[in-house]
């Protein structure tokens, strides 16, 4: 497993290119405003890059039932959501992870903000959020490159709070992913510390089940959302 994962990355490129777009950097009208910002922005992501500390975790288990509104993993743990028991019927079995980036990014960010440094914290905070998405994203992608030679699928990947999988169903992950491994703790309200940390769970099912890999956003409500997934 740690193979599988050994060469998992940050892309910084794809971090600093939606950062700029969430905060519409690109449409500010020319001039030394716009400068001033697109260079404190590669600053960030320079800081970003020396300071993450990218870890990640992961567990496999197999499925043993599908309900209507849940189903069940081996150890008769009962995972509970229509939605993500609808989309991962006929599966056999699922992967489990973390990943962070760990504290240094996030107190870096802090310290930045309390010197005055409003911008460059605030732009750093926003990084380390795009970070970990994008930790998350080559995680699960990486999951599909290696079990597609098996003729074997990957779906997209949920997290607890994903449309009605209730987030306090993050305990129930906490049980099954190795959290100290990554350098992650759960708090009494489901909050995971480093915060710059992401859990989720993708099936693995038959070559064709999940050829279609589409964001778990399409089935949610909330439209307006920065960390929206397109794809």
């Amino acid at each position: 497993m740690d193979n599988l994962i050994k060469n998992v990355a940050i892309d910084w490129r794809w971090v600093g290119s939606h950062v700029s777009s969430g905060e519409r950097i690109k449409d500010m009208a020319e001039g030394s405003a716009k400068e001033a910002v697109l260079e404190q922005l590669e600053k960030a992501v320079s800081i970003a890059k020396l300071a993450a500390k990218p870890a990640i975790s992961m567990v496999k288990k197999e499925i043993t039932n599908f309900g209507p509104l849940s189903f069940e993993l081996e150890g008769g743990i009962n995972l509970s959501s229509k939605e993500l028991s609808s989309h991962l019927k006929g599966a056999s079995s699922i992967y489990a992870f973390l990943v962070t980036i760990g504290n240094e990014l996030e107190d870096t960010a802090s310290s930045y903000m309390n010197s005055g440094d409003h911008l460059l914290g605030y732009l750093l905070d926003r990084i380390g959020s795009f970070a970990a998405e994008s930790l998350a994203e080559n995680t699960e992608k990486a999951l599909r490159n290696y079990f597609a030679p098996w003729h074997l699928s990957v779906s997209m990947r949920f997290s607890p709070g994903y449309c009605d999988w209730p987030i306090e169903e993050q305990f129930k992950l906490a049980g099954i992913i190795d959290f100290p491994k990554a350098g992650v703790t759960l708090t009494k309200s489901c909050m995971m510390i480093p915060k710059k940390s992401i859990s989720a769970i993708v099936g693995i099912g038959p070559e064709k089940l999940f050829s279609k890999v589409a964001s778990p956003c399409a089935l949610c409500n909330m439209k307006v959302c920065d960390y929206r997934r397109r794809s």
